[in-house]
């Protein structure tokens, strides 16, 4: 097993890198004492792999030699008969190849889907208490959800979540150059590609591509995370019965979810299947980071717990994927891309009801305690839209003790002084102004 790690080493080192899309993938320097890996979770084709060989070839632009770098991809259908003893053979093999480097700490191990072979974590633990090297790690499978890699290495890992492109990737992507002044050419452009990116997602194998080409990709993913990631890993009786939870789940993202109404639904369609399976399948959903779910905030834990929860697929074009034409609901896709921005940068996010049961579509709370609203909807045009989607605002900032509220549309932008402060009307590309 040496000598064949040997040939995947160098094989690595003398092919050339792909040109790659350049994705904000920035990852804080650690201080020399702290040893921990970083992991990369997210849901298939999100971008996990390349945002590993994008950090690589950040890495040789600074300067460092490909030789400090080891990369090597457990799905690789020469090491299926790899073991947990066959793990010692990777530092044998590289250090025999780069004996100059056992001392090194600039040097860089790369691996992708680890978890395909039994004691992987033990491996990396080691490596992280006996070694100097920086360590990079990826995947999913029905054997490991990326979710779980980081918690196995409890204590010993860094999390960097992956997920589609959000809308100023899916435009650079696509060759939009995002200026530092806009004319009127520019928003036309940006108001063409939103309209493309909120019906068609981010995905990076499906940007660009044909309707036809799309749903059949989103469809392929969705499959392996049904079968591959949920069904295999926990020998699910009822594939049928999760299938159809999922479509459920796509179709009405940015809604509010009832067990007990999907319970009977499946009931009256001959499923025996039991409430707290199907709470069992949403967890499945979740850690595969195809759906989110998100509770309404209360200051008691219990009461949130016990609320009801609204759903999110993680890639607004999963909706599209999923749903017939003649169903397309732009407003839930906007709230949606609404959210797997927000998720970017909060795990803290709750919708918000306010004591006159007026609903505000996001709460989120920042590691600084900070707190934000945020509705979605198209326009405010029309009278009756604005008025309410102006006074759920004004009365969560009251009950709350904020200043400031916004509202996310799609080309309509204003500043609404009300008397608790200043409610921003502003479009969804903007956003991403000081974004990446």
């Amino acid at each position: 097993m040496k000598n064949l790690f040997k040939e995947l080493i160098a094989d690595f080192h003398h092919q050339a890198f792909t040109p790659l899309f350049r994705r904000n993938i920035e990852l804080p320097p650690l201080p020399a004492h702290l040893r921990k890996a970083w992991v990369f979770i997210g849901m298939r084709r999100s971008g996990k792999t390349s945002s590993l060989y994008q950090i690589m070839q950040n890495l040789i632009a600074e300067g460092k030699p490909k030789s400090h770098i080891l990369y090597l991809n457990f799905e690789d259908e020469r090491l299926a008969d790899m073991e947990t003893e066959h793990f010692q053979d990777i530092l044998k093999a590289y250090f025999e190849l780069y004996p100059e480097y056992m001392d090194r700490e600039d040097i860089y191990f790369f691996f992708d889907e680890i978890h395909e072979v039994l004691g992987w974590e033990k491996f990396i633990r080691r490596l992280l208490d006996g070694e100097k090297m920086q360590i990079f790690i990826s995947g999913s499978s029905c054997k490991m959800l990326s979710s779980e890699i980081a918690s196995t290495l409890r204590g010993r890992s860094l999390v960097k979540e992956i997920f589609p492109y959000n809308f100023r990737e899916y435009s650079e992507a696509l060759g939009f150059t995002w200026p530092t002044l806009f004319g009127s050419k520019q928003k036309i452009t940006l108001a063409h590609h939103q309209k493309n990116f909120l019906q068609w997602g981010g995905f990076p194998e499906t940007v660009g591509t044909t309707p036809e080409v799309h749903r059949t990709l989103l469809q392929d993913y969705m499959a392996s995370v049904i079968y591959r990631d949920i069904v295999e890993r926990y020998t699910i009786s009822n594939p049928h019965a999760l299938r159809l939870l999922l479509l459920h789940l796509l179709r009405n993202s940015a809604s509010l979810f009832s067990i007990s109404k999907m319970y009977k639904t499946l009931k009256s369609q001959g499923f025996e299947i039991g409430k707290d399976t199907l709470y069992d399948y949403l967890t499945y959903f979740e850690d595969a980071f195809s759906i989110f779910s998100i509770q309404k905030f209360d200051l008691s834990l219990k009461k949130a717990s016990q609320s009801m929860k609204k759903v999110y697929a993680v890639d607004q074009g999963l909706i599209t994927a999923f749903t017939l034409a003649s169903q397309f609901d732009l407003g839930k896709q906007l709230e949606t891309a609404l959210f797997s921005q927000l998720r970017r940068s909060s795990k803290e996010i709750s919708w918000f009801q306010t004591e006159n049961k007026k609903e505000v579509d996001f709460l989120t709370i920042h590691p600084d305690q900070s707190m934000h609203l945020f509705q979605a909807t198209l326009s405010l045009k029309e009278e009756k839209t604005r008025t309410r989607e102006v006074g759920a605002l004004e009365s969560a900032m009251q009950e709350l003790g904020l200043s400031q509220g916004t509202i996310v549309t799609l080309d309509e932008e204003e500043e609404i002084e009300v008397h608790e402060g200043t409610i921003s009307c502003i479009p969804f590309w903007k956003l991403f102004l000081s974004q990446n």
